[in-house]
């Protein structure tokens, strides 16, 4: 009964407040699923618009999506049965909710408990957010869950490998997953899965080193190598730059300001609920703290390193949403072990939701639509202008702001896309 009342109430909330296209990075993909659908090629130079111009790869005279590709392929039978092409990441969200009931309630045992760290996952972290919009982590972060739910569950090591492969399709970090069970495997002692596992692996990649050899010339070469835009992701040394201790920093408190408005990024400031998490690592067995451990910390410290550690445009912890169901889960062995702590957690979460909530709301919310707000002349700092009165209306603004159906990408017809590119031909 617990998972079903799961299932209901995230596919609700996700459903109804699904954004669409909403940027550069979810164009470019949806770009590749129309060539692929509508054109049968992988070239996007038809649906460049969609991309705002800039996330695109370009090698000679041909233009590609500059994104990992898993997501677009995953998505081609929805556009071609003419579905929102939305609905990938939503169901994948959903899916990895159940996933994190399923493997509390395994580590735990206590449906309730299950269904609250399930909550917690779906409704306080950025999982919410980006579940409602075309982009990568949602699936990335379900095939993984599926991978290190097969390993709980004795499936065979070549099968883990194989799901590890499909999700470096989708994000090309995940192969830091492959690396941390490989690793946890060795620390405990479990030699032979290895070769399984790695076979596996290499097999469930084939369809990317098939991809990049079509686009790119090589196996082992991807789209960043030719990104237009982003020079920098051109070479992984001037990818992975940011000094290691003021990236975790980020990682954990990043804030960005945009105009007047201070936004929470990092994890703890974001989804400060995540704290219990991490002293929830206390309560797992040595074998599972082990695992954990190997799925946290070689991606967090990979991308520390990284040139936009803070995501970009998202100013938020997405590069690591793959890895936020092991901070999430262990949260359900702190609510079994320790009766103490369940106020805070409670308070946290809600905390984390309404900061969740608000930051996706900003997707939709403009400073004017503040302003109007209040009769103020406009002038006044955001922070002065509004009072205590304009609490309900702060609400409803926040309510409209997650719970509206948009894409913000114009369409863009060949001409359009022939005559912006005629501009830059200098790229």
């Amino acid at each position: 009964m617990e998972l079903i009342i799961l299932i209901l109430i995230v596919s609700l909330v996700y459903l109804f407040s699904m954004q669409g296209i909403t940027c550069c990075n979810s164009g470019s993909l949806y770009a590749l699923v129309r060539a692929i659908v509508e054109k049968k090629k992988l070239a996007i130079k038809e649906y460049l618009g969609y991309t705002n111009f800039m996330d695109y790869a370009k090698k000679n005279d041909k233009y590609y999506s500059d994104r990992p590709p898993g997501l677009a392929f995953a998505s081609v039978p929805f556009h071609a049965l003419g579905l929102n092409v939305v609905l990938v990441p939503v169901i994948s969200g959903i899916l990895s909710t159940v996933l994190v009931y399923l493997i509390t309630l395994q580590l735990v045992g206590i449906e309730k408990i299950a269904l609250i760290t399930g909550l917690i996952f779906a409704l306080c972290t950025i999982n919410w957010r980006y579940s409602t919009t075309f982009i990568i982590h949602p699936l990335s972060a379900f095939l993984v869950l599926l991978s290190v739910y097969f390993l709980l569950n004795g499936y065979p090591f070549f099968v883990i490998g194989l799901i590890l492969g499909l999700a470096t399709i989708v994000e090309y970090t995940d192969f830091m997953f492959l690396f941390g069970i490989g690793l946890a495997q060795i620390i405990l002692g479990n030699y032979s899965v290895l070769f399984p596992l790695g076979g596996g692996y290499v097999l469930g990649v084939v369809p990317l080193f098939l991809y990049n050899w079509r686009c790119f010339g090589s196996p082992l070469t991807t789209s960043y190598k030719y990104s237009a835009h982003f020079r920098w992701s051109n070479s992984l040394r001037t990818t992975f730059v940011t000094p290691i201790l003021k990236g975790i920093f980020g990682l954990l408190f990043h804030i960005k300001k945009k105009k007047e408005i201070f936004l929470p990024g990092g994890m703890l400031v974001l989804s400060p609920v995540l704290i219990f998490g991490i002293i929830g690592f206390y309560y797992l067995s040595y074998e599972n703290l082990i695992l954990f451990l190997c799925l946290t910390l070689p991606l967090f410290l990979l991308v520390s390193k990284h040139k936009t550690y803070w995501a970009g445009g998202g100013g938020d912890y997405r590069y690591l949403s793959a890895m936020i169901p092991y901070i999430v889960i262990p949260i359900g062995l702190l609510l079994e072990n320790n009766f103490v702590l369940w106020p805070g957690v409670l308070i946290f979460s809600l905390a984390s939701f309404m900061i969740v909530a608000i930051k996706m709301s900003v997707l939709t919310i403009k400073i004017d639509d503040l302003k109007k707000i209040n009769s103020g002349t406009g002038k006044e700092k955001i922070s002065k202008l509004l009072k205590i009165k304009d609490i309900p209306s702060l609400v409803g603004l926040v309510f409209k702001g997650i719970f509206i159906r948009k894409i913000n990408l114009e369409k863009c017809s060949p001409e359009k896309a022939s005559k912006e590119l005629s501009k830059k031909q200098e790229i």
